[in-house]
């Protein structure tokens, strides 16, 4: 290493050290050489004078000090340089105050720019470092997040091709590993891939879609897609979250199978009913016109007998024994979330407030979720109704442990009810659609080992669903159905 680098390095090294140290030491510092260098210029007689070397320690405690403390050291460094000098006071002395003055003053201010440049760079060149370090760790944190998540996660670029996709995605699509990196999107998701182009411009586009999705081995399945869009410098990009919901998709057609056989069954077992007291009816006047002189041999009358024994064979066709179907168990809070999600829209639609008063801690109850929300819907719509002409509009859903039962009471500030006794007759008159509304529902509860009632109040209707708390010593799944007839 050269003398010349050797010096460099040394001043670099200095220079660091100065900047480093505290502003009270370095002030000390200077303060003694100055008092040093007077005391020398003082006592040694030489033809040249050593106030020249004041200069250093204003360089020294320049960067500790504001700019007028470095202009009043170096005006009284150039006095005591003047005072001490062998031609002190001599003729030209304010010329040569003036250029000590300068040259002290100036060494200090451009020392103190070049510490204060010294310092801020130091002090960027930090922040730049420490913003790098969170970079990336919030880089390494994302793509953690991103290969540790179930969900299928790609990026795709203005053509269409992946960029990046996680390690879920090359499982659903059922690809090696690392490999759909340069992949066509529309080979898996065409829909997906002409997403971009229908986003257009730099705008953002954010949505979220089901499309029909295939594997590389040519396996259809139906996607569920999260997807937005972002500018980059070569253009419009995507981000998608994908899921398959062919699981999902299956289990809510088998769900909705099963509910609907069950509804059906309840229904045309409470149609059967009512066609079974109609039976009951014609046979009697078919009995009676049967002791009348001549009737008997009628072909009226026989044809009468059949059409009654036909009904009757019809009416005691079942589906299914009730008994049959075993009983699950529903959360009452998961029930009423529920409930309060579904029917939002026509509560909004009409401008009509909702009130849910649960009390904590509420068993799970007999019955399945569905049907019972289905009833709740039911009797949801009937208060819509009631109250959409009225001033106030509210409907309260409260739900109590009563004893050994669970009761939820529906009510709301509609006009209430002119004929109680009749709520629950099927194919009312004035009813939307055949009038099994509330039939159906009060079927559906006893299926599920309940009751439904209508409950006198001063204000409005008032419909009590009364629910079996699942028994906490065998499953709910063992509990058969006892469903009482309609």
């Amino acid at each position: 290493m050269s003398g010349l680098e050797q010096l460099r390095g040394f001043t670099a090294r200095t220079g660091q050290a100065l900047l480093e140290a505290s502003p009270k030491w370095t002030i000390t510092f200077a303060a003694v050489m100055i008092a040093a260098v007077a005391v020398l210029d003082r006592h040694i007689q030489l033809n040249l004078s050593l106030g020249v070397l004041y200069a250093i320690p204003i360089m020294i405690a320049s960067p500790s000090l504001k700019p007028w403390h470095i202009l009043i050291t170096g005006l009284i460094c150039a006095i005591l340089r003047e005072h001490y000098a062998t031609y002190s006071w001599e003729p030209h002395a304010i010329s040569r105050l003036s250029t000590s003055f300068s040259v002290f003053a100036g060494a200090g201010l451009f020392v103190r720019e070049v510490a204060y440049g010294r310092r801020t760079a130091m002090q960027l060149s930090q922040e730049l470092k420490e913003q790098v370090e969170r970079r990336e760790e919030a880089e390494n944190q994302l793509k953690i997040l991103v290969e540790s998540s179930p969900a299928a996660i790609m990026t795709v670029d203005a053509g269409g091709l992946i960029d990046i996709a996680n390690l879920a995605a090359h499982q659903m699509l059922a690809v090696p590993d690392n490999t759909l990196r340069g992949s066509s999107i529309g080979d898996f998701l065409p829909m997906v891939g002409d997403l971009l182009k229908a986003a257009g411009g730099n705008l953002p586009y954010r949505s979220a879609t089901t499309c029909r999705g295939r594997r590389s081995s040519g396996e259809s399945f139906l996607a569920c897609v999260w997807f937005a869009t972002y500018p980059t410098r070569s253009g419009q990009r995507l981000a998608a979250i994908i899921t398959d919901a062919s699981e999902d998709l299956r289990d809510w057609q088998e769900t909705s199978l099963q509910s609907l056989l069950r509804s059906t069954r309840v229904l045309v077992g409470s149609v059967s009913h009512e066609i079974r007291n109609i039976c009951a009816a014609i046979s009697v006047v078919h009995a009676n016109l049967g002791r009348l002189n001549g009737v008997a041999q009628t072909e009226d009358y026989a044809a009468l007998g059949t059409l009654a024994q036909g009904l009757t064979r019809l009416a005691t066709v079942e589906l299914h024994s009730p008994g049959e179907h075993e009983l699950g168990d529903a959360s009452v809070e998961q029930l009423l979330d529920e409930f309060r999600i579904v029917i939002s829209p026509s509560l909004e639609s009409c401008d009509a407030e909702l009130r849910i008063e649960a009390q904590e801690h509420l068993p799970h109850v007999l019955g399945d979720r569905h049907e019972l929300l289905q009833v709740l819907l039911n009797l949801a719509r009937n208060s819509i109704r009631a109250i959409e002409d009225q001033p106030e509009r509210i409907i309260t859903l409260s739900a109590r442990l009563d004893g050994e039962s669970v009761m939820l009471r529906f009510s709301d500030s509609g006009p209430g009810v002119d004929q109680p006794d009749k709520l629950f007759q099927p194919f009312q008159q004035g009813a939307e659609e055949v009038g099994l509304g509330l039939f159906v529902s009060r079927a559906i509860v006893r299926a599920c080992a309940g009751e439904l009632y209508y409950e006198s109040s001063a204000r409005g209707c008032t419909m009590c669903l009364r629910l079996r708390p699942c028994p906490t010593s065998e499953p709910a799944s063992e509990v058969q159905n006892t469903e009482i007839s309609a």
